[in-house]
């Protein structure tokens, strides 16, 4: 039996959404028709779901140039455009009352080569630590250049939590429902992308883990584990498939690379990335990831 990993199938990554990805409803169609054509072996879908605020690291509203005026989306905010004080983050950013920290300091000193955290904080005339919003994304840029992937890229807010944009493109989420009345199974759902200080393109991790819940998901990536075959599409695939296809092939046994399917016909690519996704699927062939369509997959 199969797993269905559906990535970020939502409106903001569909024509007439925030972050549109071209051709994205026409993956869509194909989904829709895979899941309803396979439901019977289709044992599990797990659907992650990207889930930001509008203060969000890689939002316009979280920087300013210090006159008032925020970056345009797709501005590449690097390192040094922190340190010299181009683009100035907020000071005021803070959690919600009920969630957890911006950053635990355990997590953000495991295998990192950063500041020491106490560098990361002020401490105001009471005698309370406050996180330094600048010197946070120094580190982070820093950090973020340091792995070789991409500077800090500015996106249109997108998937705002509790907005339509970030609900489940209409087809495949009426597709699933179907699934779950048709089979008994009940659809999966792994969120992220709400922590305001890191970048989740990775449904398993952060760019730059900062606490417990933006740390790599071991009990996600083992329950994948049992499956027999590992399906997985979606939004977009220069990005979030990516990323998230990449961590889980790092992390399976070599012996059982063939379980792994990336359905090419079932992804699409942000203008200006085509190289990023002709890699990724050069990448996971070489790797021994199965490469398919929709019409070549037989289950």
């Amino acid at each position: 039996m199969a797993t269905l990993l559906l990535i970020d199938c939502q409106k903001d990554f569909h024509p007439g959404g925030s972050l549109a990805v071209p051709n994205a409803d026409t993956d869509a169609i194909r989904i829709t028709t895979f899941i309803r054509q396979n439901a019977s072996s289709i044992q599990r879908i797990v659907a992650t779901m990207d889930s930001h605020h509008p203060l969000h690291i890689a939002h316009p509203s979280f920087w300013s140039d210090g006159q008032g005026n925020s970056p345009n989306p797709f501005t590449v905010i690097s390192n040094e455009d922190v340190v010299s004080g181009k683009w100035i983050p907020r000071e005021d950013i803070r959690p919600s009352a009920r969630e957890e920290l911006l950053i635990d300091d355990a997590i953000l000193t495991q295998g990192e080569d950063g500041m020491p955290t106490s560098d990361l904080y002020a401490t105001d005339e009471n005698g309370n630590k406050e996180l330094n919003m600048k010197q946070w994304c120094i580190e982070y840029t820093k950090r973020l250049e340091a792995k070789g992937k991409f500077q800090l890229m500015i996106w249109p807010e997108h998937c705002l939590v509790g907005t339509d944009g970030q609900t489940v493109v209409t087809s495949i989420c009426e597709a699933m429902m179907e699934w779950s009345r048709k089979t008994g199974g009940s659809v999966e759902w792994v969120n992220k992308g709400q922590n305001l200080l890191t970048e989740n393109y990775s449904a398993l991790c952060a760019e730059v883990p900062v606490t417990k819940g933006t740390s790599f998901d071991y009990g996600l990536l083992e329950s994948l584990k049992t499956s027999e075959k590992l399906i997985m599409c979606g939004q977009a695939m220069s990005h979030c498939v990516n990323y998230t296809v990449r961590d889980i092939a790092d992390h399976w046994p070599k012996e059982e690379m063939g379980k792994l399917v990336v359905l090419k016909d079932c992804a699409s690519t942000i203008p200006g990335f085509e190289d990023a996704s002709n890699k990724f699927l050069s990448d996971m062939a070489a790797a021994g990831v199965n490469v398919e369509t929709t019409e070549t997959l037989k289950l």
